[in-house]
């Protein structure tokens, strides 16, 4: 196999400057009409879009890299006691590691199953399984997320409980709801679990 050597412009491309990054609640308030209010609410406080591949819609616009297919990367900043709502990933895998502090993560219809990870812990939760995560210190704490699917799954496969869909329409209007309908977040998380099977 032949190497490559890459220019130092095409390396710089494929660099993200934490300093250069815009959380994704900002980019959305700004330009998509989202309330950072309603965003606050039901997701973490600041998620940051370090990779996704080319062409995703939904709210995986302006990676800070264009990467491989299949695969976003965020870092999830989250001050004490935040995180996002129940939720579930219907063809997705979601894997957190914890890079600073710490986290509970929650998963089950009610969140009635729970693990702390600890700095540099992992777990992988896989898709149909409503899941969470919070800040359990007393400072800022950090999470890698990778999520993995095809191409299509990446960017709009979050669904919330029906409840989560009234709770937004009526704080926030139906306008606010549609607008998150159309990037593929979903109230319709039919709840009642059956086992996972190994």
């Amino acid at each position: 196999m032949p190497t490559l050597t890459p220019s130092s412009d095409e390396m710089r491309s494929r660099t993200v400057r934490f300093d250069a990054i815009q959380p994704k609640k900002a980019r959305l308030d700004a330009g998509e009409g989202v309330p950072a209010e309603l965003l606050e609410k039901i997701a973490a406080n600041a998620i940051y879009l370090y990779m996704a591949p080319a062409g995703m819609g939904g709210t995986n616009q302006n990676p800070g890299i264009t990467g491989p297919s299949g695969l976003t990367v965020n870092v999830c900043r989250c001050p004490p006691g935040d995180g996002p709502l129940l939720h579930a990933h219907d063809r997705t895998t979601e894997t957190f590691m914890t890079i600073k502090g710490a986290f509970d993560i929650s998963w089950g219809d009610r969140g009635e199953h729970s693990t702390r990870l600890n700095a540099f812990d992992m777990i992988s939760i896989p898709p149909k399984v409503m899941r969470t995560f919070r800040n359990t210190e007393n400072e800022e704490s950090v999470l890698l997320v990778l999520i993995q699917g095809d191409n299509r799954d990446v960017a709009a496969d979050i669904q919330y409980a029906p409840e989560v869909g009234m709770d937004v329409e009526r704080d926030y209007g139906i306008a606010a709801r549609k607008k998150l309908e159309s990037f593929g977040w979903r109230f319709d998380a039919q709840l009642g679990s059956k086992q996972a099977v190994e």
